[in-house]
């Protein structure tokens, strides 16, 4: 029998992730979790109150770790004066962005269950929340240069949002299926070209 706490989680988490993985979050059952880790259920029960407190365990971290390196990204562009954000937008964005795929290949797993396993829980909807950032940051963007992007009607907030959506939902398709980093590298670089395109000829930067 394991001898304390942190070994018997240590026989956990592999069989939740398993679990969850193979079931995703509604299907997976926490008897079949404790009998993999070959404890009993209401051992596992000690560890996690619920279902939902196991998932939540496995990927909170990323989501906040995710979501903090976004904000600081976006913070210090924000804080560059507006000519400035103008001149070095697409630079920018290039030397950035590979520590955000760093970070989800860092935390792999936990973004394969965010991607594919998390229908039924509050982290069904993480993706969204990355858009939600980066229309505000977008936005913030449009106002510091001075870009008539929205008074023209050329772009609205909601145009910006299907655009961001389409974009973050692109990149996490290089978890779904499940490529290696090189490859992922390569396609999201890309990726983000085509949409630098597409955000060039909405905001004529």
């Amino acid at each position: 029998m394991p001898k304390d706490k942190t070994e018997t989680l240590e026989k956990i988490i592999p069989c939740a992730k398993k679990e969850f993985l193979e079931k995703g979050f509604e299907k997976a059952s926490m008897r079949t979790i404790a009998a993999n880790a070959n404890i009993s259920a209401a051992g596992l029960y000690r560890h996690f109150e619920s279902k939902e407190a196991m998932f939540e365990a496995l990927v909170l971290p990323a989501v906040k770790g995710i979501k903090e390196l976004f904000l600081s990204i976006r913070d210090a562009f924000s804080e560059l004066p507006g000519d400035t954000q103008k001149k070095v937008v697409n630079d920018y964005s290039g030397d950035k962005f590979p520590l955000f795929i760093a970070y989800i290949y860092d935390h792999f797993d936990a973004f394969k269950l965010l991607t594919t396993c998390a229908a039924g829980t509050p982290y069904a909807n993480f993706i969204h929340d990355l858009v939600e950032i980066d229309v505000a940051y977008n936005l913030k963007f449009i106002e510091a240069t001075g870009n008539d992007a929205l008074t023209s009607g050329r772009c609205t907030p909601e145009l910006m949002h299907i655009v961001s959506s389409a974009f973050y939902a692109g990149i996490f398709e290089v978890v779904i299926h499940d490529m290696t980093r090189q490859d992922a590298d390569d396609h999201i670089e890309r990726l983000r070209r085509f949409f630098a395109a597409g955000w060039h000829a909405i905001l004529r930067t």
